[in-house]
Formats: structure tokens, sequence, C-alpha cells
């Protein structure tokens, strides 16, 4: 049952965020991410408010919660779950620990984003497969003459 709910309120987490940052950055235009900053931001309020609340004022089944929690918030943004668990290490007095969490996540996501972007970038080309439907799937390179 956990992982149906899961799966349910992640794939609702998904659509709203495809339909709210569409939305967004149709109406403000540019090229400035808009959308998704909100997702983000919105993300990070809501999953606070409604952790925070399920946890100490409503009582939820754990599945609920987690469908909620994991679903939901991963659909619509991780960034809300590294934000709220960044502020819960603080809100335990563990600076150093959130700190470090926050310094490694960012430097090291920066870091693994510009290092996967170069790779691409840098790869020799690789033979591009061509995949078309007869009885059976058949795989064959773009390059004249292979197999």
């Amino acid at each position: 049952m956990k992982i149906l709910l899961i799966a349910i309120f992640g794939a609702v987490g998904t659509l709203a965020r495809y339909g709210l940052e569409g939305v967004v950055q149709v109406r403000t235009g540019g090229t400035f991410p808009y959308g998704t900053l909100l997702v983000n931001l919105t993300g990070c309020f809501f999953l606070g408010l409604i952790a925070q609340f399920t946890m100490n004022r409503m009582v939820i089944s754990p599945e609920w919660r987690v469908a909620i929690a994991v679903g939901f918030f991963g659909g619509y943004t991780t960034f809300s779950s590294f934000v709220w668990e960044t502020a819960k290490m603080m809100e335990d007095g563990e600076w150093a620990r959130a700190s470090a969490y926050v310094t490694a996540s960012v430097v090291a996501g920066l870091f693994l984003s510009a290092a996967g972007i170069r790779l691409a970038i840098s790869s020799p080309p690789w033979r591009s497969l061509r995949v078309y439907r007869t009885s059976t799937f058949r795989f064959h390179s773009s390059r004249a003459g292979s197999a």
C-alpha cells in the first residue's frame, strides 16, 4: 500500500510541478527560470508546514506521511526535501552538520553537474543507435556499412 501511495502522490506532484512551472514561465517570459524558482520555494514552504504539522499536531499514518513527503514533494521538487532536512538540523542546533550538508550538496552538486556537462561535450561521438520495430527489435548503427 505504501508504494502505491508514493507512486500516486509522486505522479500528482510531478503534474503539479509541470503545470505550475509551465504557467509561470509562459506568463513571465524571458530566460530566467521563474517557474522553477516558484516551485522550489513553494515546495520548501509547504513541505516544512505539512511535515511539521503532521508530526506534531495532526496524527496521520506513516504511510500517508511518506506518500506526501516522498511521493508528492519528491515529484514536485527534491529541493524542498534538502532545505527541510537542513532546517531540521539547524533547529536541533546541529549547525556544523547543516553547514557541511549545504556546502557538500551545493558545491558537489555544481561540480558534478559541470563534470557531466564536460563529459558529454568531450566524449567521442558514440555510435548512435536507431531502433525500429519489425517482428523483433533490431539495432542498427547510423554508420554506413556496419550492422
